[in-house]
């Protein structure tokens, strides 16, 4: 385990726990850190992933972003599969490095996109059908963390790969606004998303929010699934347009309670059965890349146009970087 601060100390306690795998240790600049949760789990604490060269199998990396490639690409040179945290690198450009570079060598690369191995959105996916429209919001409270980054690559990165994983169609435009509250970079932003096929997502994050909400809501032909992340429920609304017009029931609904599962445990046990078998991840390295892609379009959009425009009137779809060329 590379990195482990708060989301990394999770994921050494799964490793430490699960029957299919053994810690071996833990990797962190901070070696007091690292001994600390190296002695809650049982294993070595290094400071250097040098140290690793024929030592594991495979390792999970939850250093803060900016050293991502840094870290995974040398992971790679030992011949070491590799589970990173979202997003997989800072740039597209170093993305498309590791993945390539992974292929070369035949490793497993997968990145920490998880809520792809959430209950409800499985659950979700399972019962979405062409969806026409898709509606996210990821907002809640000001929490001091992950702050080396913005609000697109640190909360909204997950709900654009969700509806990645929805919409199997090019990206035709992206539109997006996005503002300032607490930190030195965008803590609340707004994207409209069209697909080729004419699919269109709105996505909504804010790390500013008065309350916790996350909630999905799809579209397609006469069927609205609201999924809610929090509540673990998905309802199904039927819509039927003649009753409607003759007087009658315009909408059937029901609320289906999703038992609630530990998604970074499905996520840590299927990177385990990857490198065990050969299979590919839910979210690979190229899957990973497409998520940061898109996530790039969302800040280019909004840096190209005043944060005030967020709290303002939309104007029309920029005709700049953000349009895919055709």
């Amino acid at each position: 385990m590379v990195g482990v601060g708060y989301f990394g100390r999770f994921h050494a306690k799964h490793y430490a726990a699960h029957p299919d795998a053994d810690l071996v240790c833990v990797v962190d600049a901070d070696i007091a850190r690292a001994r600390a949760v190296a002695d809650e789990f049982g294993c070595d604490a290094i400071a250097d992933v040098e140290a690793l060269k024929d030592r594991v199998d495979l390792v999970s990396v939850a250093a803060p972003t900016s050293l991502h490639f840094q870290i995974v690409d040398h992971l790679l040179d030992l011949g070491l599969n590799v589970l990173v945290e979202k997003p997989i690198t800072p740039d597209t450009v170093s993305a498309d490095r590791l993945v390539a570079k992974a292929e070369a060598r035949g490793l497993v690369l997968q990145v920490g996109h998880i809520e792809r191995h959430s209950a409800v959105y499985k659950a979700l996916r399972q019962d979405a059908v062409a969806p026409w429209l898709i509606e996210v919001r990821r907002h809640g409270p000001w929490r001091k963390r992950a702050t080396d980054v913005d609000v697109v690559l640190d909360l909204m990165i997950h709900d654009l790969d969700l509806v990645l994983g929805l919409v199997d169609a090019p990206i035709a435009w992206v539109d997006a606004a996005a503002h300032s509250v607490f930190s030195d970079s965008e803590d609340m932003a707004d994207a409209r998303i069209a697909f080729a096929n004419g699919t269109i997502a709105n996505v909504s994050a804010s790390r500013a929010a008065g309350a916790t909400e996350r909630r999905m809501i799809v579209h397609g032909g006469e069927t609205v699934l609201v999924a809610d992340f929090v509540e673990s429920t998905l309802t199904r609304q039927i819509l039927n347009r003649s009753a409607a017009l003759n007087g009658g029931d315009a909408l059937t609904s029901v609320t289906q309670p999703i038992e609630r599962e530990d998604s970074l445990a499905n996520e840590i046990t299927e990177f385990l059965a990857c490198v065990r078998t050969g299979g590919a991840p839910t979210v690979d390295g190229a899957r990973g890349r497409d998520a940061l892609d898109l996530a790039r379009r969302v800040l280019d959009s909004a840096r190209d146009k005043p944060n005030t425009h967020l709290f303002g009137a939309k104007a029309p779809r920029p005709e700049g970087a953000a349009r895919v060329a055709e």
